[in-house]
């Protein structure tokens, strides 16, 4: 059975003596059986920064519009960190070897990421949210049948209750009548989780463009009744 330990910081931090509200910082490392290695900067809910301990850097993940934000010795840092945590998590399964693991299961949706025209490239979104532990599975199919290509999924992202998400991305051209589904398994499940979604094209609403000429049609007749009543009467 695979083992998953997560350790959390969390620091709260008051920026105005007199406010009313308060805000989180935290860093979150979480290390397993598995080759899974996490660090993850979090400020309250957003996720800031992490670090892929493949390609050896810090990602920041923060838009460009809030500023360079920098962690210069953040992947340091990291090591050091998922290196203790390991540690632990080889002390924690000896205490814990027997003892029952905690198990959340998942809850997904799906949905596209903007309005779908026809033949007009678009992504579709399985989040899945609300589980411990992972690993999960996310698969996709058209039309009843299996689709590999095009689908990415995410890292893990932790959930404020120590629950775990994660997206798992579909590129697609949306054709009339076509049906997608996506399906995750995870062992609080007895069977896959599966939601579906349908290919509907919204057609654009020609009433309020009709209802504008009817109106200014309208208003031009009005017009020249006036000025026709206004020359009689001057006459």
């Amino acid at each position: 059975m695979e083992g998953f330990l997560r350790i959390s910081l969390i620091c709260v931090c008051v920026l105005n003596i007199n406010a009313q509200s308060y805000h989180e910082f935290g860093l979150i490392e979480a290390c397993g059986d598995s080759d899974q290695e996490d660090f993850l900067v979090q400020f309250d809910d957003e996720l800031v920064a992490y670090v892929d301990f493949k390609k050896q850097k810090e990602i920041i993940t923060l838009p460009d519009i809030v500023g360079q934000i920098e962690f210069p010795s953040l992947y340091h840092d990291a090591k050091r960190a998922i290196y203790n945590c390991r540690l632990f998590f080889d002390v924690a399964k000896e205490v814990y070897i027997n003892s029952s693991e905690p198990i959340e299961p998942p809850w997904s949706s799906i949905y596209p990421k903007s309005d779908p025209q026809l033949n007009v490239k678009n992504i579709l979104i399985c989040h899945v949210t609300g589980f411990f532990p992972p690993p999960v599975r996310v698969s996709w199919t058209k039309n009843n049948v299996n689709v590999t290509d095009g689908s990415i999924v995410s890292r893990y992202y932790p959930n404020k209750d120590g629950t775990l998400n994660v997206f798992s991305r579909l590129s697609f051209i949306p054709e009339e009548g076509d049906i997608y589904s996506c399906s995750v398994e995870h062992k609080a499940l007895q069977q896959p989780q599966t939601r579906t979604w349908d290919v509907e094209i919204k057609e654009p609403s020609i009433g309020p463009s009709v209802f504008c000429g009817v109106g200014l049609a309208l208003g031009l007749l009005g017009l020249a009744t006036g000025v026709f009543f206004i020359a009689k009467g001057s006459n």
